[in-house]
């Protein structure tokens, strides 16, 4: 720590009980009211040790000078009673202390906590490699409780995640669509991946699943196809039953092999479209 300047301003001025000035006066300093040891380790503003100890100039004034390392008061009796002196510096010392890069360690603390996070740099987030962004955890087991995370609408909410893993889009308008899934850029050398959309169920290599929907609108299904009312401006392709009101429970084979050779039982109402590879 460093030594504080005393003295040296109008309020510090030596004086008997009449309110007279007391000029080239010596008055013994201590570190508090009641401490009975005289302090000796007083500098004058030069650095220089004051051997004659303190005394007032030829006004009654206390000149400026060095208290002890450290010190913020001091007690000072010139024979009328001890009196306390504050530093005249603590102005000039907390002006330099809010000027400070880092007066109270807190930045350096605050750096050395952010080196654990992710930053940002507009309004993007630099992911490192093998990091997860955000994670959800909601252990609450009530009922109406699952909900891990909820955008809200106008009346009800328009998107909710919940703790089973399942996913709510709901529609507030017929502007908008609930849910769009886009390839983003197809020019040359962007490639994206095959599949649009898939449900996987024992095997997650290369987009494989129960379901699929390429970028081209095929779908591609391992169960049954059940609709009310089906119309396709693509393929679909199932390895189960298609049953719909407008095509009955009729399943639709085509290639150049009549599917009894490859195994399949025809039902009334099958169709096969045989044409040449």
């Amino acid at each position: 720590m460093a030594r504080n300047v005393f003295g040296g301003t109008a309020a510090d001025a030596a004086e008997n009980e009449s309110g007279g000035r007391l000029p080239n006066l010596k008055g013994r300093v201590y570190l508090s009211e009641e401490s009975p040891d005289e302090v000796k380790d007083l500098l004058d503003m030069a650095g220089n040790e004051m051997k004659d100890g303190l005394l007032t100039d030829e006004r009654g004034m206390i000149p400026m000078f060095q208290g002890p390392d450290g010190v913020e008061q001091l007690w000072v009796d010139f024979n009328a009673g001890r009196v306390m002196l504050i530093p005249n510096d603590v102005g000039n010392r907390l002006k330099s202390h809010a000027d400070a890069y880092d007066p109270h360690g807190s930045k350096q603390y605050t750096d050395g906590r952010l080196d654990n996070f992710i930053s940002k740099e507009g309004a993007e987030v630099s992911l490192p490699s093998n990091k997860r962004w955000l994670g959800l955890m909601n252990s609450t087991s009530t009922p109406g409780g699952d909900t891990i995370y909820q955008s809200n609408g106008g009346s009800t909410y328009n998107f909710a995640l919940r703790q089973n893993g399942s996913a709510t889009f709901y529609q507030h308008t017929n502007q908008h669509i609930p849910l769009e899934i886009r390839a983003g850029s197809k020019s040359a050398g962007a490639q994206v991946n095959a599949n649009a959309f898939v449900i996987n169920g024992n095997e997650f290599a290369n987009g494989k699943g129960s379901y699929k929907i390429d970028w081209e609108g095929n779908v591609t299904t391992g169960g049954d196809i059940n609709a009310g009312n089906m119309i396709a401006w693509g393929n679909i392709t199932a390895h189960g039953a298609v049953r719909a009101d407008n095509i009955g429970t009729a399943r639709v084979f085509s290639g150049p092999t009549d599917p009894t050779q490859m195994g399949i039982t025809p039902k009334v109402g099958d169709v096969w479209v045989k044409f040449n590879a």
